[in-house]
């Protein structure tokens, strides 16, 4: 029993560390790589009162959401500050394949691009409210802008690898979305940062009681030798 005291301790602490010890570090859910450019230069999806964009992904396992960056140009050549709303929304259809943006916005950001002309730069937005992201069910990120046809913000399109899934509304079509495949979409970069399993904290509930009772007792030994 003595030996089993002297290891209570330190084998509380040992199952606390590494229960708790689960990755720290955010997880890219989505790159769409760096823009691609052509023949012509760099090429996107004007976001303007008449058209807005997105783009889909879908977890593996729970997130919490931490950050979006987006690659942005712009069709005003003078000045920066071209401004359009991003926002983080579920699928209509709430599982795992794309639908459609539902319209249902988890966290949203209304952002002044600081970009000038055809210049891409990857602007990030980061998520005060760290939404949970569901594994295997589909969610969007969507660009939306009030700015006019001419001096509006362009979402840059990047990546030359697999398909991913986008959509827009040509508001000169209708207001449904348009929902396709891609290996040019709009480019993105999404981090966020896993949620423990329920296993690993039932570890550390399980090691939390051992490291209180050994606190407990060290306290009433001091106060007993005091």
């Amino acid at each position: 029993m003595a030996i089993v005291k002297h290891w209570q301790a330190p084998l509380a602490s040992v199952l606390c560390a590494l229960s708790l010890a689960q990755p720290v570090s955010a997880d890219t859910l989505l790159d769409t790589g760096t823009p691609g450019g052509g023949f012509f230069g760099y090429y996107g999806f004007d976001v303007f009162v008449g058209q807005s964009v997105a783009i889909a992904f879908t977890p593996s396992q729970n997130y919490s959401f931490d950050n979006v960056s987006l690659w942005l140009m712009s069709n005003d050549f003078d000045n920066p500050g071209r401004q359009l709303s991003i926002s983080l929304q579920t699928d209509a259809g709430g599982g795992a394949t794309p639908v459609a943006p539902s319209g249902s916005v988890l966290e949203s950001w209304l952002h002044s691009t600081s970009a000038v002309g055809w210049t891409p730069v990857l602007e990030t937005l980061n998520s005060v409210l760290h939404p949970t992201l569901l594994a295997g069910t589909t969610y969007w990120i969507v660009a939306e802008s009030s700015e006019p046809a001419f001096v509006d913000p362009v979402w840059v399109a990047a990546g030359n690898g697999p398909a991913y899934t986008m959509a827009n509304i040509d508001f000169a079509s209708g207001t449904a979305w348009q929902v396709g495949q891609t290996s040019g979409p709009p480019g993105a970069l999404i981090s966020a940062t896993p949620v423990p399993e329920p296993a690993a904290l039932g570890l550390a509930l399980l090691g939390l009681p051992l490291v209180l009772g050994a606190a407990t007792r060290r306290r009433r030994q001091a106060a007993q030798a005091a």
